[in-house]
Parts: C-alpha cells; sequence; structure tokens
C-alpha cells in the first residue's frame, strides 16, 4: 500500500465560479457518501467479524475433565486448521487463478512455469507451515490469539492478493536489499506477514487488540478496501493486472460474511442446544431406517414399512428422471412443429401455432399442472365403465391408461438391435476413403482409436458394431439397476463403456475417418425406402414374436365363477402397460408448458438464417420439405441447442413441481421426509445434489451435442 498517494486520492469537494460556497451535490458526493459508506462497511465488518470470533472462540476452548470433552461446541485443533484454514487457502487460490498453470508445472516438471505460480506455491507453503505450528508448536489461547491467528491471516491473504508482489519478494537479494526497503509496497506485505506473528504471540501485552479483536481487523479491513477501491477506480492499471486486483478486493470486502456463514455452519454441527444440533447434524443413519408412507413408483417397486428410505429416494429420482426424458422428447417434437407451422404461408395454421404459443408461454406452470389433474378426474370415466379404444388394446380411466404391449421385451430389444445392424451395413456401404488418413502416434490416440489397425474401413464399422455392444451392455445392467435395491456398480461401470464408445465414434468423425457418400437420387432414395421399409416390417415380427401383452380386465378376482362388487375389479398384474394418471397429467403438463417456448426458439432460429440460405435452396428445385430438412433446420440447429439446454435443464427443475398433480418425484418424497423425521438440513442437502447432478448430465450431454453440431464452420 503506497502511502505517499494517499492524500490524491482522497476525494475533493469543488468551489464553483458562480457561487463562493458549495454545491449540494458537491458536498453530498464529496462528504456525505464516504462518510455513509465507511459507516455501513464498519458495521457490516464489526458485526460478522464478532459473530465469528465468538464462535471460534467457543470451538476452539478445550475442556477436557476425566478425559471426557465437556464443550459440545470443540473441534480439535487439527480439524479446525484444516476446514477454516483450506477455505482462506481455497479462496486465495482461486482469486490468483493459477491452479490450472501449477498443476500443469507440476505435471511437466517445468521450473519456470512452476515460477509463474511463485505466489500460489507460497500460500500453499504457509498453509502447511500454519497447520503445523497450530497442532504441534504453538499453544495459542483460545479466547483471542487463535481468533487473532485465523483471522489475521485471511486479512493477510487479501493483502497479498491485492499488492500482488510476492514473487519480487522472493526476488530479494543482498545487492538489491537496498531497493526492497525504499519500496513501500514490499515492505507493506512483508511488514504484514511479520506483524500478524508478532502481534499473535505477544497479543496479551496489546490490549486494545486483543480486548476488541473484530473492531482492530475491522479498521484494517476498511482502509485496505476504500484505500484500493480508489485506486482501482481510477484505472490507471493493466486489464489483466485491474481484474486480478477487483477480484481480490472483492475478496477482503466478503470476507466477514464468509467466515461468518463457514463457522455458523461449524458451530450449529455441534450447538449446544441438542434440539438444534441434531436438526443441522449432516449425518445420514436415519435413512437406512424402513419408510412408513406409499408412493407410486415404476419399474422400482417399494414397499412402505418395509424398504428403507434410501431404497424410495432413489425409487423417486428415477420417477423424476423418466418423465423429465420423455417430456424433453415430446416437448421438442412439439415444439418443433409448432415454431415451423408458426413461419408457415397458410393463415389457419400460423395462427393457431401463435395462439398456442401466447396461452401457454403465458400461463404458470403450476396452474397448468392443476387444470389438467382436474380436467383428466372429472373427464375420464369410472373404472367400472370398461371403457375400451381399438377393440381391447386400450383401456382408459381415472385410474389410469392401459396399452396392448408385447409380451416378450427380449425380443423388442432384438428387433431393435436388427435395425441398429441394418443402418451399420448400410453407412459401410456407402463409406467412402477419406481424403487424409491419420494415423494415430501416441497411446492415447490409440487408446481414443482402438480399431485404427484395421484401416480406415473396418475401423469405422468395427467403432459402429462397438457402440450397439456398449447400449447392450448399458441395457442390461440398466434394467436390474431401475428396478432393484442393487446393481449400481455394474450400471456405472456400463454407462462408462458407452461414453467411451460414442467418443471413439466421435474421435473418427473429427479425424475425418467416417465420410459418407449417400446416393439421394430419385431411385437411390426409393430403393433405401423399400429397405428400411421391409426392414422395420421384419423387427416389428421379431418383436411380437411371442404374441402381445393384452390389458386384462378382471372381474371375478377370486375365481369363483360368480362377479364380484365393481369395487374389487382390477387389471390383471403384469397385463398390459399401464400409465398412471399422475404420471400422464405431469408429462403433459411439461410438454405442453415446454413446448410453447421450444416453438418461440425454432421460430427465432429460422428466421435468423441469411435469406440466401433459402433462395439457393429454391434454386436448387428442392421442395419445402427438402429445404427444411437439408438446409433449414441443420443450420438453425446450431444456435437452437444452447437454448435447448436451458429448457431441458428447465424441465428437470420444473418436475419439482409434480406435488400438484400427486406424482411422487423427488421433491415430493424428500418434502414428506423433512415432516416424518426433522432432518431437515441433510435431506435439503440431498434435494440441491440431486437437482443440481441432474441438471449438470443434461448440460455435459448437451454441451458435447454442441461440439458436435458446431463442429462443421460455416
Amino acid at each position: 500500500m503506497d502511502v505517499r498517494g494517499f492524500s490524491k486520492l482522497l476525494p475533493r469537494v469543488h468551489r464553483t465560479n458562480s457561487f463562493p460556497g458549495y454545491s449540494l451535490r458537491d458536498v453530498f458526493n464529496g462528504y456525505v457518501v464516504p462518510v455513509l459508506a465507511v459507516y455501513l462497511f464498519w458495521g457490516y465488518s464489526n458485526k460478522f467479524l464478532g459473530m465469528s470470533v465468538d464462535y471460534l472462540s467457543a470451538m476452539a476452548r478445550d475442556i477436557t475433565i476425566a478425559g471426557t470433552q465437556m464443550n459440545p461446541s470443540y473441534y480439535a485443533m487439527e480439524r479446525l486448521a484444516l476446514i477454516v484454514g483450506g477455505v482462506i487457502l481455497l479462496s486465495f487460490l482461486l482469486v490468483k487463478n493459477e491452479i490450472s498453470t501449477l498443476i500443469r508445472g507440476l505435471r511437466t516438471r517445468d521450473l519456470g512455469t512452476l515460477s509463474e505460480c511463485s505466489t500460489s506455491i507460497f500460500a500453499i507453503v504457509c498453509f502447511a507451515v500454519s497447520y503445523v505450528l497450530l497442532t504441534s508448536v504453538l499453544e495459542l489461547s483460545p479466547g483471542n490469539q487463535i481468533p487473532f491467528f485465523f483471522f489475521g491471516g485471511a486479512v493477510v491473504a487479501g493483502v497479498l492478493l491485492l499488492q500482488d508482489n510476492v514473487s519480487e519478494m522472493f526476488a530479494i537479494r543482498p545487492s538489491n536489499i537496498g531497493y526492497a526497503i525504499r519500496e513501500p509496497s514490499i515492505l507493506v506485505s512483508a511488514g504484514s506477514i511479520v506483524l500478524l506473528l508478532i502481534m499473535t504471540l505477544n497479543l496479551s501485552m496489546i490490549q486494545p487488540v486483543s480486548q476488541d479483536i473484530p473492531g482492530f481487523l475491522s479498521v484494517v479491513i476498511l482502509i485496505t478496501v476504500f484505500y484500493w477501491y480508489m485506486r482501482l477506480s481510477q484505472e490507471g492499471m493493466k486489464p489483466s493486472v485491474q481484474a486480478r486486483k477487483t477480484a481480490a478486493l472483492a475478496y477482503l470486502a466478503l470476507l466477514p460474511f464468509i467466515m461468518f456463514l463457514l463457522l455458523r455452519v461449524l458451530y450449529l454441527q455441534h450447538d449446544p442446544d441438542p434440539v438444534m444440533q441434531n436438526r443441522w447434524e449432516v449425518s445420514f443413519p436415519f435413512m437406512d431406517k424402513v419408510n412408513t408412507f406409499k408412493i407410486n413408483p415404476w419399474p422400482m417397486d417399494v414397499v412402505a414399512n418395509l424398504d428403507e428410505r434410501w431404497m424410495f429416494l432413489k425409487a423417486a429420482i428415477i420417477n423424476s428422471a423418466r418423465v423429465t426424458l420423455l417430456s424433453i422428447v415430446l416437448c421438442v417434437i412439439l415444439g418443433t412443429i409448432v415454431g415451423v407451422t408458426r413461419l408457415s404461408s397458410n393463415w389457419l395454421a400460423s395462427s393457431m401455432a401463435t395462439v398456442y404459443v401466447e396461452i401457454f408461454r403465458n400461463l404458470p406452470l403450476a396452474v397448468l399442472l392443476f387444470l389438467i389433474a382436474t380436467q383428466f378426474g372429472q373427464s375420464a370415466p369410472l373404472f367400472n365403465e370398461e371403457t375400451f379404444l381399438l377393440g381391447d388394446a386400450v383401456f382408459y380411466s381415472n385410474q389410469g391408461i392401459w396399452f396392448v404391449t408385447v409380451a416378450s421385451y427380449q425380443r423388442l430389444v432384438m428387433g431393435l438391435v436388427a435395425l441398429a445392424l441394418l443402418r451399420v451395413l448400410l453407412r459401410h456401404m456407402d463409406r467412402v476413403e477419406p481424403r487424409f488418413i491419420i494415423t494415430p502416434s501416441t497411446p492415447q490416440e490409440h487408446l481414443r482409436r482402438p480399431f485404427s489397425t484395421l484401416g480406415w474401413r473396418l475401423e469405422a464399422l468395427a467403432s459402429d458394431i462397438f457402440l450397439i455392444v456398449a447400449a447392450l451392455l448399458f441395457i442390461n445392467f440398466l434394467v436390474p439397476f431401475v428396478s432393484t435395491n442393487g446393481g449400481g456398480t455394474e450400471a456405472f461401470i456400463a454407462m462408462a463403456v458407452i461414453v467411451y464408445a460414442l467418443s471413439v465414434t466421435s474421435r473418427l468423425d473429427d479425424d475425418g475417418m467416417n465420410s459418407l457418400q449417400i446416393d439421394d437420387s430419385e431411385s437411390g432414395l426409393r430403393k433405401r425406402f423399400t429397405i428400411w421399409v421391409a426392414a422395420f416390417a421384419v423387427a416389428a415380427g421379431i418383436a411380437v414374436s411371442k404374441g402381445l401383452s393384452w390389458p386384462d380386465y378382471i372381474k371375478d378376482w377370486d375365481g369363483d365363477g360368480i362377479i364380484d362388487s365393481p369395487g374389487s375389479w382390477t387389471i390383471a398384474e403384469g397385463s398390459g402397460f399401464e400409465i398412471t394418471p399422475f404420471f400422464l397429467a405431469m408429462m403433459l403438463g411439461l410438454t405442453l408448458f415446454t413446448a410453447s417456448t421450444i416453438a418461440e426458439i425454432v421460430r427465432g432460429s429460422i428466421q435468423s438464417l441469411p435469406r440466401g440460405q433459402v433462395e439457393a435452396a429454391i434454386s436448387l428445385s428442392l421442395n419445402p420439405y427438402q429445404r427444411l430438412r437439408l438446409v433449414i433446420l441443420p443450420q438453425a440447429l446450431r444456435s437452437m441447442v444452447p437454448l435447448f439446454n436451458n429448457q431441458f435443464m428447465n424441465v428437470w427443475k420444473n418436475s419439482s413441481l409434480a406435488v400438484i398433480v400427486a406424482y411422487s418425484d423427488i421433491f415430493y418424497v424428500i418434502l414428506v421426509m423433512m415432516n416424518n423425521v426433522g432432518k431437515l438440513i441433510p435431506l435439503f442437502i440431498l434435494l440441491l445434489i440431486t437437482y443440481q447432478a441432474g441438471s449438470l448430465a443434461i448440460s455435459i450431454v448437451m454441451n458435447w451435442y454442441n461440439t458436435r453440431v458446431t463442429s462443421v464452420k460455416i
């Protein structure tokens, strides 16, 4: 801190030539605003640091009598130093932003790269030395020395970040020590470290500081923050330096609140009040106990008063995931159709699409779900009315909808595999030799292209077959995972295999080893259409080769030949495929609501394309469908995908409104557990982690797909 130029930074009040006094605006900006800012910041810093000092003193005080710890708030110094010091170190490293450079230097063992991270290395060394001093060497008083060392160290870290001259301190030699002494910034950095150690060890002799640690540190923070704020407001530094020092200033200004938040959470974990400690204790043994309420899961069947709460949470996650995935698929289809229809030259179609968008986009999702649930319950027929559609293929009532389905899902998978193998064969026949053949030369490249030794033609074929095998492996292990309590490890391994298979295929595309030349002439398209029609017919035959499972409507459930009362009528277990009204209402609500936004995304992306693209497609004599499929949508997709990513994550988060339609999703199950168990904080953490993990998974998939879409530059 260069104190010599401090007077130049102070705000001044200017006189006007026409009026010898001060104007009201000058007085307000020059005196009132700075004084008010100082007062407010002082109150904020002193308040939060005061509470933080009290918490840390309580947690650091060791009261052991006859081998029993009498202080319920006590934390061992090893744990306190690791947690509090680790947060300070992590904040320092994040502000300095040298982590990637440091990792690269450690990986390559390049001293030049490591020297660029001297400040971060210095911070890590200081953390290690402080940890040893606190746990093994020094016996500091928990009342004042420990809080002063922790909080004073955090303030010194902020000062070092603002001065940003640790590398210059390391460069001090006997030949240039005179320059270092004359340089105020180096004196401030080195002096703050030495002063922290001296004051910590002799704090009892400095009564004004030891009696009011929060006040002293608040003064230091206040002076430092306002001095550097005025320096940075002049914008006289390089943009990169300005950005680093602004981040350091933000860290120092937020330090009192960060410390309070951290220590408050730690204190609540060991709160002297048993009730408060029980609420805030982050442990999950209660999840191993049986659950006491019923839910409507599928395909995992959980039983109340028999299965543990972990299984109910897993079933709820599966419920939320399946309604989200299906809604995403349907809303993309519906939204694309509506978005394209809005651009139609047909006035009626365009107007209807516009009305749909304006109605559902402006209708709150909660209201929409409530309307769907109530209308479905009122308009659907009663179960005993025996309402069938398409013969006996569909049975629907206010208790659900049952569809006819295949009797063997294994045969259905076989049919799908046959279609996938046909696609692989057609791609193999259409594949042409790449213009440039890229051969892997390093072990990492061989890992990304494991079939490169087979040659350009067989390598692509092998990668396609490998993807099908990985998908079959994933399905084989996914079914027991979503229907039983186990199978997690196998499903995770299968997921890793399919991700690896997708990366192999993507790498082939990136290297240009998957070039296709498709015959798009009229005769070629007719031939390909005939092949696919025949293939779908064969696949359908394989799928239904073991028959169909029809909804079996049972009126005589005890088998005595007498029709029982309508209240006991049911659909036989395992016959047909059931869709519950709760799932249907949730799926319809999410689809209709999100499709209205996706329609606007599609419309805007298409309209953003240059008019010349459409005119070029017309000049090639492409019909409207071909123009849309081959020219318009592929180019518009580049701007659609990032916006689709946001909408898909909204679908996942909006599924938390399932409680409106009585659908058992994650939020509903955890909400009921909160009321039954009372463990609010652990359950809320589970809720946050679950939704965050789902959002990150969607984001990862969509970012990967966006990379594939934008890999070809236009």
